[in-house]
């Protein structure tokens, strides 16, 4: 019997869209597409993570690694790229039902400090009975350690536990722990994933 619903943040509760951020800054499209890899690729994971403290450690660290698109590079982080994190209605309207239904609802999200910050402004987090972080855990899904963090953190059993991801690495490590994951591609698709399971 599934007791707990576990949330992903980016893509599924929120959206999160660099490329059409980097288009706000009206760069070349060859440009864009060099920032949008520097930038939003692997250092990105690892300030998720917590290895870059700051996002101005991350932007120093990239502009001194890309001295010919330093500037760049300190202009788009230093401009707005928290609101990249948009509210997705529909997902927070179901979080919000499943809530109302009894079940207990949880996050767990590769995000930096900044956008928990951000993020965690949306309505949507009060309906949390609480949440695990990558930038506190200095781990990312699908790492095994924030997923065990989740479980030992709140007593959460795998299988009363559904993930809902959009990314299918994560949620087959999910699945590989005994956690009932659901990929999110739109709402509609993940609703019905989900009430497939929640009718078991």
């Amino acid at each position: 019997m599934i007791k707990n619903i576990v949330f992903d943040l980016g893509r599924v509760m929120v959206d999160f869209d660099p490329v059409a951020y980097l288009r706000t800054f009206d760069y070349p499209e060859e440009d864009a597409q060099l920032l949008n890899r520097v930038v939003f690729g692997l250092d990105w994971f690892l300030h998720d993570r917590g290895d870059y403290e700051t996002i101005g450690d991350l932007c120093e660290a990239l502009a001194e690694r890309h001295p010919s698109h330093a500037e760049q590079i300190r202009a788009v982080l230093a401009g707005p790229w928290v609101e990249m994190h948009v509210l997705k209605p529909d997902s927070a309207a179901y979080m919000a039902e499943l809530k109302q239904r009894g079940y207990s609802i949880y996050i767990l999200s590769n995000l930096s400090a900044e956008s928990h910050a951000f993020v965690s402004k949306y309505d949507f987090f009060q309906l949390a009975e609480g949440g695990v972080f990558s930038y506190q855990e200095r781990s990312c899904k699908p790492e095994e350690k924030i997923y065990r963090s989740l479980l030992d953190r709140y007593a959460l059993l795998p299988e009363e536990t559904i993930f809902i991801d959009d990314n299918p690495a994560n949620i087959e490590e999910a699945d590989r722990l005994g956690i009932h994951g659901v990929l999110f591609t739109d709402i509609s698709t993940a609703r019905a994933k989900t009430e497939r399971l929640l009718a078991d």
